[in-house]
């Protein structure tokens, strides 16, 4: 079976029948995924006719191919949304946590490299900042995860984005 694209522009399937007198005779009887414009249309209303076959088509495959796709998303947004908000912020949790511990290896390599050793002041810092850093990242992405499930849900996820989210500090 040739997909939608082929036959709305070179023609039906090979069951279908034409009759010179009245255009295809399986026009509207059709399974879906199989739609045709008859581009030899004769008569007064042949452009309105193609044009609104045209149009039928096009709506058609935004149900096949959209249309399933927006449903998804809908419910991950709606029924969904507290595991998945739940998931990136533990993505965000672990990716600054993961960043802290490198850093801190690095430092004591360095450190290590002069023969010296990590005070434990420094480290108590380390761990303040590695704490502050996890608290701010989970509330950014929670608020990131709301903005753009608020976005979503009222159809403007195109402007956001281009938008960019800008922390203010």
């Amino acid at each position: 079976m040739a997909d939608p694209t082929t036959n709305l522009y070179q023609g039906a399937s090979m069951t279908d029948t034409y009759d010179y007198s009245g255009g295809y005779q399986n026009m509207y009887n059709q399974t879906p995924g199989n739609y045709f414009v008859d581009p030899y249309r004769t008569g007064d209303q042949a452009a309105q006719d193609t044009l609104a076959d045209l149009y039928e088509a096009e709506f058609q495959d935004y149900l096949n191919r959209f249309f399933p796709v927006e449903q998804d998303l809908i419910q991950q947004m709606t029924t969904g949304f507290e595991g998945l908000q739940q998931e990136e912020i533990g993505r965000a949790q672990q990716a600054t946590a993961t960043q802290y511990a490198n850093v801190q290896g690095q430092q004591a390599r360095r450190m290590a490299g002069y023969g010296l050793q990590m005070s434990s002041g420094y480290a108590q810092d380390a761990s303040r900042g590695e704490t502050s850093a996890i608290v701010a990242a989970r509330n950014f992405a929670r608020l990131r995860s709301e903005e753009r499930r608020d976005q979503i849900l009222s159809g403007g996820i195109g402007s956001a984005l281009t938008q960019k989210s800008v922390i203010s500090g």
